[in-house]
Order: structure tokens, then sequence, then C-alpha cells
């Protein structure tokens, strides 16, 4: 191909029908199994807000958990005799401060107890 030694390019294929040599048995004897289409991952779940994913990882950590819930719905519900309980102690409070104030209003009005020299 000319003076300089220059060499002319060669064809890289014989065969330019790519998809039938594919697709050919003895190439699909040879070659890995097509992929199925991949499967679409489920979204994470927060183990903190989540107990069922929580009791994957930790079964002990979700048992006190729904334990703990249970707890505080028997609080719950204990809370109203619990309040009572306390409105009926600061009634008896009140009724002794009542009656504190009631006699020191009383030992006032006898006046001042060093006037007459501790005299009765």
């Amino acid at each position: 191909y000319g003076e300089d030694g220059k060499r002319i390019p060669a064809v890289p294929m014989v065969n330019a029908d790519l998809a039938r040599i594919i697709n050919s048995d003895e190439i699909q004897s040879v070659v890995n199994p097509a992929k199925r289409a991949n499967r679409r991952w489920l979204r994470k779940k927060n183990a903190i807000r989540n107990t069922k994913a929580l009791e994957k990882l930790n079964p002990y950590a979700a048992a006190a958990r729904a334990s703990e819930t249970r707890a505080m719905e028997a609080r719950a519900t204990k809370k109203e005799e619990i309040i009572q309980k306390r409105r009926a102690a600061n009634k008896a409070k009140k009724q002794y401060k009542a009656q504190g104030k009631a006699f020191f209003e009383k030992v006032s009005k006898q006046g001042d107890v060093c006037e007459d020299g501790f005299g009765l």
C-alpha cells in the first residue's frame, strides 16, 4: 500500500452478524444463564419505632418494650384512683392548716404573755 510501508487495515470480523453469533447454540451453551430482573428491596424499618423490626434484631428488647407498654396502660387506668387519694390527703392537710390558723387567732387575742411578768 504505498512506498512508506503502510499496511491496509484488516477487517476485524469475518461474519458481522453479531446477533446470530451470540444466539447460536455453541455460544449459548458456554455463557452464563441470563439474569432475571433484580428483586426490589424492601424498605428498611426503623427498629426504634417499629417493634416488629426490633423483634428481628433483639427478641428480648421487643418483649421488654411490649411489657412496658402494658404497664403504662395499667398505670393510666390507676391514675384516677391515685388522683383521688392525693386530693383526699390535700383536703386533710387543709383541715389541719385551718385548725392551726384558728388556734393562732385564739392565742393572739389573749394578748402578750410577757406584759404582766408571766403572771396569770
